[in-house]
């Protein structure tokens, strides 16, 4: 930073959770932020991962979607098949396990593609059998769940814009979407799923409206102010944090004008002018 010339304008280190990244910020002595958009990926990665059903028809959504990406006469058979039945010109998608999302990017192609790809596999020979009406059930509710996160996740990881401002408000809507959506799932599947990301969005983002940076910047976005927290408590404390601040600098301003009027009269009083003899 010191070869950059960017110390100055460092006032926060945004990473992951790894221990030496917090490390990293204790040694330079810098304000140290974890992404909540890696924590997010994680949590939610963590919901799909411990629910075996979903386990399942996410391995069994692999296995199609890499049999019509690897197999030349698969891809030309459900593009035709596609044609046939004029459906949408559309490609399947493959998970990547490092992007959560990319799981409901693939899961949504595969549910848009059920009947086309149902159909194409009938005329294959192959091994690889599509994808039950249970499962395809399944999955239309998994996604109803993930819709609300799937947009926070791509909010938050815009790289154009400051996002900072965004984060409690976003953890607030998912909060009222999931709660929204776990009225009205019906399998017992999704129902787990619903309420591990509740309770580890409660455990991992708990503390955050706590969080100076965080809930300073949400208090000073004109389009958030006060209305972009979970409770009025909290808003009321960020309140209360911003006048201190503000009284902070003021007081640190106030110093340093009179040390500079101090040494403009100090200056002046010494200068004089110039001696006359008697």
């Amino acid at each position: 930073m010191s070869q950059w010339d960017i110390t100055h304008k460092v006032t926060d280190l945004v990473t992951d959770g790894a221990e030496n990244m917090g490390v990293c910020a204790r040694e330079l002595r810098l304000r140290h932020t974890i992404c909540v958009a890696h924590t997010l990926n994680l949590l939610i990665k963590k919901a799909l991962d411990q629910n075996p059903v979903l386990s399942d028809i996410r391995a069994s959504s692999r296995k199609v979607v890499g049999y019509f990406k690897s197999s030349t006469t698969a891809k030309e058979r459900l593009t035709k098949v596609q044609e046939q039945m004029r459906w949408p010109a559309l490609k399947l998608i493959q998970e990547v396990d490092t992007r959560w999302n990319s799981t409901y990017h693939m899961l949504q192609r595969v549910y848009d593609l059920r009947e086309p790809v149902g159909a194409a596999l009938a005329g294959l020979r192959t091994e690889i059998a599509p994808l039950s009406s249970r499962q395809y059930e399944i999955i239309a509710e998994c996604l109803k769940v993930l819709s609300s996160f799937n947009d926070a996740t791509v909010e938050l990881s815009e790289e154009k814009r400051v996002s900072g401002s965004k984060v409690i408000p976003l953890l607030s809507m998912l909060h009222h979407a999931l709660e929204e959506e776990m009225g009205l799932v019906q399998t017992p599947e999704n129902t787990a799923m619903a309420e591990s990301l509740k309770r580890q969005l409660r455990e991992k983002f708990n503390n955050l409206q706590s969080m100076s940076i965080i809930s300073l910047a949400t208090l000073l976005n004109p389009r958030f102010k006060k209305i972009g927290f979970f409770s009025p408590n909290k808003a009321a404390e960020a309140e209360k944090r911003l006048t201190s601040e503000c009284c902070k600098l003021w007081h640190r301003l106030d110093a340093t004008v009179l040390q500079t009027r101090t040494q403009t009269c100090h200056c002046g009083h010494n200068s004089g002018g110039p001696k006359i003899p008697g």
